[in-house]
């Protein structure tokens, strides 16, 4: 399993490729804003054939190059049923003006917690982990032991709650039960920032002690 990190547009925002270097296929985990040329050219660098674009969440950092990356790869989207809202009117949910538009897609898979995505040899376990939105996911591979979080919980930090679907109290609980649940030398990767692992999290981030 490779894991490359690709940050783009205005609030550093990180979409991942994931790679199972054995089958040569591929997930790309959120569409941040310019990121699309960045995608494009490591798709064909490493020969693979992306099947899923899977969304943590759908805050407009994360889905704005989502229609062209479509576009680029023919892979199916993944998004969680509470959160399908902002990829259909995404100009409509943006909180505060944009100068630049992004453009509508309609057609993805929805998904719920439990649920389970397999790219090559690769599983990836969704679980709801509502607070930052109403829909936010994590991805779990437990094989490599491997967490894409979104923007659930940063590097000694946890996502913001003051936007629309945003609660304290949901996001702390879905951190609390679901993510301190798994093992300390789990990694996790962020929608922002660096990289992290459940132990740091659990001894070092504020909003959990």
């Amino acid at each position: 399993m490779q894991v490359i990190p690709i940050e783009a547009g205005p609030v550093a925002t990180i979409g991942y490729l994931v790679i199972d270097k054995k089958s040569k296929k591929g997930a790309i985990i959120d569409a941040p804003l310019e990121s699309t040329t960045y995608f494009d050219s490591l798709i064909t660098e490493n020969k693979i054939k992306v099947e899923a674009i899977i969304l943590t969440h759908t805050h407009w950092d994360h889905v704005a190059d989502l229609a062209k990356l479509k576009r680029l790869t023919g892979a199916k989207v993944y998004v969680h049923q509470q959160d399908e809202h902002r990829l259909t009117e995404p100009m409509n949910h943006t909180v505060i003006p944009l100068p630049f538009n992004i453009e509508s897609v309609e057609d993805y898979k929805l998904i719920t917690h439990d649920d389970e995505i397999k790219i090559g040899n690769l599983s990836f376990k969704v679980v709801h982990t509502p607070g930052h939105t109403e829909g936010g996911i994590c991805l779990i591979e437990y094989h490599h032991k491997i967490i894409f979080a979104g923007d659930t919980i940063f590097n000694e930090s946890i996502g913001r709650v003051d936007l629309p679907g945003g609660s304290m109290e949901t996001l702390l609980n879905s951190i609390k039960t679901v993510l301190m649940n798994l093992p300390d030398n789990f990694k996790i990767f962020s929608g922002h920032g660096p990289a992290t692992t459940i132990g740091w999290e659990r001894s070092r981030n504020p909003f959990l002690n």
